[in-house]
């Protein structure tokens, strides 16, 4: 006679199936689709139940280390981690590698102009910031200097811009970008970056025995030092099982998403900041399947 458990997994079995035979969207895809939206959940509640929340603290400060050096460039390293991946996978036994790498260039060109497009430019102002402005966003400074063309005076010390973008605007000494929605580029970008990374990459995954085994030997080698066995560990990643890098970046990235959760943003902006995450990555590795299926379809 089945247990309550048996009756519990056969339903999560049957929706898990219904997804794949009708969305084409895997259980482990959905999941970590669904990690997102779990980090905004966290976050909220970490930030309502925090007494020291408003408090000045590292993370607070958009100058810390983590903030300036990985998420403001949160691309570049995305794209270096992904180049040492099909580096390492074509060096290794792989057919028709022409058509890996040709691929692979045209969904990270298509991925890439997606981020252009919402985070730096789009025919003028990125989508983010034409949002903004569109919401009555302004750039207010009290000293244009050079770009004094692009504001209009108020006459009492500051000038105001709705053509100038956010980038832009806080490199101007003494401006700050004012009203509007603003939408979170930071959740933009960590949720982009982290789903290209997963889908990307989902089919060279070696079944997680042998990269526990291989990160074991490693660990358990008494002979080695500690530093020793970082550096085994670092060509592991690189050489051997360039999964390594990619779960490093995807947990850096989810951790660096969890603190703009936390500290930065309404939750507003921070989803649409997750919508327009998900959009790009919908288009490009969703889509087509459904295109194919019914191809397939089709030709039967």
């Amino acid at each position: 006679m089945p247990t309550v458990y048996d009756r519990h997994f056969n339903q999560v079995r049957n929706i898990a199936r219904h997804l794949h035979n009708h969305y084409h969207i895997a259980a482990n895809e959905l999941l970590f689709l669904s990690s997102f939206i779990i980090n905004l959940v966290l976050g909220r509640l970490i930030h309502w139940t925090a007494p020291q929340e408003e408090v000045y603290n590292y993370y607070t400060d958009k100058r810390n280390i983590l903030n300036q050096l990985f998420v403001k460039n949160g691309w570049a390293w995305t794209t270096i981690v992904i180049v040492v991946f099909y580096v390492s996978i074509l060096t290794q036994s792989r057919p028709r590698k022409s058509k890996v790498i040709r691929e692979a260039v045209i969904r990270y060109a298509v991925i890439t102009m997606w981020w252009i497009l919402f985070t730096q430019w789009c025919f003028g102002l990125p989508i983010m910031d034409r949002i903004f402005v569109l919401t009555g966003g302004k750039c207010v400074v009290e000293d244009p200097g050079r770009h004094v063309k692009l504001f209009a005076n108020l006459g009492n010390g500051k000038s105001v811009s709705s053509t100038i973008s956010s980038y832009n605007c806080k490199r101007i000494k003494g401006s700050s970008w004012e009203g509007g929605h603003d939408p979170s580029g930071h959740v933009f970008l960590l949720i982009h970056s982290s789903l290209y990374l997963f889908l990307e990459t989902a089919e060279y995954w070696p079944g997680w025995g042998a990269l526990i085994n291989s990160i074991s030997s490693v660990v358990h080698n008494h002979e080695k030092t500690i530093i020793e066995k970082l550096k085994q560990l670092a060509i592991l990643g690189v050489k051997i099982h360039p999964q390594l890098l990619v779960i490093g970046m995807i947990s850096f990235w989810w951790f660096m998403l969890l603190t703009t959760n936390i500290y930065f943003h309404s939750i507003a902006e921070k989803l649409v900041g997750m919508v327009y995450g998900y959009l790009g990555i919908v288009v490009v590795y969703f889509v087509p399947r459904i295109f194919r299926q019914q191809s397939q379809i089709g030709k039967n």
